[in-house]
């Protein structure tokens, strides 16, 4: 069955590398017009932008620290002035490991950030799109298997937050199911993105590559097609799951 998004307006948060960009691709390709949000990234998200706009698709670009709430509601007022409304998906992918550290070098100051970034960024994003958003919208929150197993070497932080992602996405999916509005969650594995370039060693990701039985890390596009699946009307009876992504690194 084809998946068909024509007419419908997306905000995909993080969307300059790795999955948000994939994702925004795939909605563009299914029809939707997509505001790419970035944060620091501006080059990487006019090249989303632009493979938007060759599936004859509208672009939107804003950019914020969705670490702070006021910087969040203006990018996404400025997403929903250059879309139009009702926004109809929200994608909250936008999120960082930030650094890797142990319990006992932890400091304070980087614990917050690492919240802020990876679940308040969620809330402050979500908050400011729900009077955009019409009913039948779909929230779609990017999770982690760190949520599921502790994350690995000094990713606990992250993983809490993670997790706490999982928690907002069934608290949500509660709330909102009068309004008719979805919301799910992925939890990507071991991704082929500019993420583990950045935090992982080639070592580590061997190591990870080894304890995953489909014997490969995941790629972006696999992800997007979840998140594909779960703002179309193949998903219209669910709502409140996290959908893990892992090749069987981590299941039930």
């Amino acid at each position: 069955m084809e998946i068909n998004l024509s007419g419908q307006r997306a905000i995909v948060t993080g969307a300059s590398t790795g999955i948000g960009r994939a994702t925004a691709i795939a909605l563009a390709e299914a029809g939707a017009d997509v505001a790419v949000h970035y944060g620091s990234s501006r080059k990487e998200a006019e090249e989303t932008a632009r493979a938007i706009e060759s599936h004859q698709r509208r672009a939107v670009i804003v950019q914020g620290d969705f670490r702070d709430p006021e910087a969040t509601g203006k990018a996404v007022e400025l997403a929903v002035a250059g879309l139009g409304a009702p926004i109809d998906i929200l994608v909250n992918n936008a999120g960082s490991l930030i650094a890797r550290s142990p319990l006992d070098e932890m400091d304070a100051e980087l614990w917050q950030e690492v919240i802020a970034l990876n679940l308040s960024s969620v809330f402050f994003a979500t908050k400011a799109a729900l009077p955009h958003l019409g009913a039948g919208a779909r929230i779609v929150n990017i999770s982690s298997i760190a949520a599921r197993h502790g994350g690995g070497p000094g990713a606990f932080a992250y993983a809490a937050a993670k997790g706490g992602v999982m928690t907002l996405t069934r608290g949500w999916a509660k709330e909102l199911a009068p309004r008719n509005i979805r919301v799910n969650a992925i939890a990507p594995g071991v991704i082929e993105t500019p993420f583990h370039d950045k935090f992982s060693t080639p070592e580590l990701l061997e190591t990870f590559r080894k304890s995953i039985p489909l014997g490969r890390l995941g790629t972006a596009e696999e992800c997007a097609g979840a998140v594909l699946y779960l703002v179309s009307p193949l998903a219209s009876y669910v709502t409140g799951q996290s959908i893990d992504i892992n090749g069987g690194q981590w299941f039930a």
